[in-house]
């Protein structure tokens, strides 16, 4: 199917007449990502995060949550709205390579693609706006221009994709409630205004609450991820950081807990990711560059390439772009690529399925080899200096593979239809999807599951 047929049909799902959810366990669902909240920091005694740990207490939380690689933002939040693997929801990285095009596209941000344009399978709130039920997006990844959204602040560092795709009227309405979201745009990503965002993300989700009594809503809290990348995970900035989200989450549980949402309503706090260090840079472009697949002028400004690598963090994408001898290219540059300091693995589409990346054959943003690194290293897109260089100082970053420990990403649901002080194993992302449609009265075909241990209902759906 074509990305036009495939736009075309999804419009016609959305479009179509709405059908009101019947046996609804539940009446309102918020959802609440914090970005790059480790699982670890949930049972760390450094972390003062008396809010989580409460609302963990009176519902239930999983050791960990294994993310989709790769483990960063746009794909992750894509896959905890959709219940499915990056392969099958096409958003595989925060930037990748389009080889028909031969251009960057770039998904961190939202600068370019729509919902629709970005995402392949139905979202969680397409299926529930279609079954009647009211839908809210606060600067959740991916939603620009859903019509499914009857509110949404887009998740952007620019002033003009706010003006475009906030809802229309919606800034107006919180300026006159005292909520002020007009600098959203101006502040940008930097860490010096992150709390103060979170505070108006916050703001709005108790708005939406109060006096739209939405029903589902997303929100993305974002203030320990930038912190980590700058000064690293588990260090006195991160733990600060992840103090203040947990004050955001405690004032959202709090809201829930008064009419009419008291015994009406359920709390998820998931997370992206977790976190590792680094000290390192690993450049692979300059490796290509060092093998002539790479040509740059005298500012090293590129200007002719036949393979390509786009950095994710802890992976790396690398793309052959010399069709005639994309197998040989391919042979050499896994051998060169696995002898550099850093590189735990290089992996051909062979072992994309595992991993839940497309194979390249059928989407033109899937690379050819896939690398990764541990804690220590993260990679670069940079063609200039050294194969591996000094970072600059003690950093964070994801990406890696999701499996290991300090990747895996928090869990924590209670409210109404959570089983009470309730200890889960590690579980999935794409089962968070399934198990809020569930208890919505919802269906949503997912690569997840239900989680049904940590539920108090448990009917033959």
């Amino acid at each position: 199917m074509s990305q036009l047929t495939f736009i075309l049909a999804l419009s016609l799902f959305i479009t179509a007449p709405t059908v009101r959810a019947v046996d609804r366990h539940v009446r309102h669902v918020v959802l609440v990502s914090v970005d790059g909240l480790s699982a670890s920091y949930l049972t760390d005694v450094r972390a003062d995060m008396p809010n989580l740990r409460s609302i963990a207490k009176q519902g239930v939380s999983a050791e960990g949550m294994v993310t989709t690689f790769p483990s960063v933002t746009w794909p992750s939040h894509t896959s905890l709205v959709t219940g499915t693997f990056p392969a099958r929801h096409g958003v595989i990285g925060n930037s990748v390579w389009n080889r028909e095009t031969q251009q960057e596209v770039k998904y961190i941000g939202d600068p370019v693609l729509t919902k629709d344009e970005a995402i392949r399978v139905p979202t969680l709130y397409d299926i529930a706006h279609n079954a009647g039920l009211s839908t809210a997006s606060v600067i959740w990844p991916c939603s620009n221009g859903a019509s499914t959204l009857n509110f949404m602040i887009p998740d952007s560092n620019r002033t003009e994709i706010h003006a475009r795709y906030t809802t229309p009227g919606f800034a107006d309405e919180l300026a006159e409630a005292e909520i002020d979201i007009s600098k959203l745009g101006e502040w940008g990503w930097g860490k010096q205004h992150s709390t103060n965002r979170d505070i108006v993300y916050t703001q709005v989700t108790k708005h939406l609450l109060t006096q739209h009594k939405v029903e589902l809503i997303l929100l993305h809290l974002i203030t320990p991820d930038g912190v980590e990348h700058g000064y690293g995970p588990n260090t006195p900035a991160a733990y600060q950081a992840v103090a203040e989200s947990d004050q955001r989450l405690g004032e959202i549980w709090d809201a829930l807990q008064q009419p009419p949402f008291a015994g009406n309503s359920t709390m998820f706090v998931v997370s992206d990711h977790g976190f590792a260090p680094y000290e390192k840079l690993i450049r692979p472009n300059v490796v290509l560059k060092e093998l002539g697949l790479i040509q740059t002028d005298e500012k090293s400004k590129v200007t002719q390439r036949s393979a390509w690598c786009v950095a994710q963090g802890g992976s790396a994408f690398v793309y052959i772009l010399d069709d005639a001898k994309r197998s040989e290219i391919t042979a050499t540059l896994a051998d060169k690529l696995a002898d550099v300091e850093g590189v735990l693995n290089v992996m051909g589409p062979g072992e994309f399925k595992r991993l839940g990346v497309p194979d390249p054959g059928s989407n033109p943003e899937a690379p050819h080899l896939v690398l990764t690194t541990g804690p220590g290293y993260s990679f670069d897109n940079s063609v200039k200096g050294d194969a591996v260089a000094d970072a600059g100082g003690h950093k964070g970053s994801h990406g890696h593979d999701p499996r290991p420990d300090y990747m895996h990403a928090t869990f924590v649901a209670a409210g109404k239809g959570i089983q009470s002080g309730t200890k889960l194993e590690v579980i999935r992302n794409v089962d968070v999807a399934p198990t809020i449609a569930y208890l919505l009265g919802l269906q949503i075909d997912s690569d997840g599951r239900v989680l049904k241990e940590a539920l108090t209902i448990r009917d033959d759906r």
